[in-house]
């Protein structure tokens, strides 16, 4: 489904990936979380966003097809090869890419982070097109003191402040993780076998629409985080 034309020269597919099979959360990609399906967490602000040239979710299911359809995503179909426990993310990607020359940028969402706003996906979009990024990604700012971890005979050791002048948290800047929601990257990266490389750059998001959700514990969190912070329609109308 080709929704916008970005320049002659670009074209940025907006890509989910959902795969049949979960160990964690069996059927978690449809799985209905407060009130619509997880997939749809992702596709309803991609969708809205109306910058994406094309919009997809390659799956391996019928039943997720059917969904992604219904949210209005075109469906690449996925080999056996890449849909099985074992096959990374960016062996998926690839495949993807093979079958469409077209894509120059491939903005891969992921619905396991289901509060994902379109101002978000904007300023991604924007850093690839108008400021010559290859590569960006979401990230959110922690302020968490690592320690090493401890083996047979071992002591821990701090390992990003001085125990001898611990930071007070409103004075240190803390650091950046990534958060999952998104990876933009250009194509003859994803082809070289990376998702972040060459001009690097991130979009920082708050806290609170933070979340991967890989177990039954992670779910509940999202009932009530995507309940507050969630992503419900209306984007630049306010």
């Amino acid at each position: 489904m080709i929704t916008n034309a970005t320049s002659l020269e670009e074209h940025v597919a907006g890509l989910v990936l959902a795969r049949g099979n979960s160990s964690e959360l069996p059927r978690k990609n449809i799985r209905i979380l407060n009130g619509i399906p997880l997939l749809a967490w992702a596709l309803r602000p991609m969708k809205d966003y109306k910058r994406f040239d094309s919009l997809w979710v390659a799956t391996d299911d019928n039943d997720i097809a059917e969904v992604a359809s219904n949210w209005g995503a075109s469906i690449f179909w996925r080999s056996p090869s890449t849909s099985q426990d074992r096959a990374t993310s960016v062996e998926a990607v690839q495949e993807f890419l093979s079958y469409h020359p077209e894509v120059t940028v491939v903005a891969l969402v992921q619905c396991t982070s289901p509060c994902i706003h379109p101002n978000y996906l904007k300023n991604a979009h924007e850093m690839i097109i108008n400021s010559c990024f290859d590569s960006v990604f979401s990230v959110t700012r922690q302020r968490k003191l690592r320690w090493s971890e401890v083996f047979e005979g071992g002591n821990t050791k701090a390992l990003n402040f001085d125990p001898a002048k611990r930071p007070r948290r409103q004075d240190w800047p803390g650091e950046l993780v990534e958060s999952g929601h998104f990876y933009f990257v250009r194509r003859y990266l994803v082809m070289s076998g990376m998702l972040q490389g060459r001009r690097c750059g991130y979009v920082e998001l708050p806290a609170e629409l933070c979340i991967e959700i890989d177990s039954e514990f992670d779910w509940m969190m999202a009932e009530h985080q995507v309940k507050f912070f969630g992503y419900y329609g209306d984007y630049g109308t306010s």
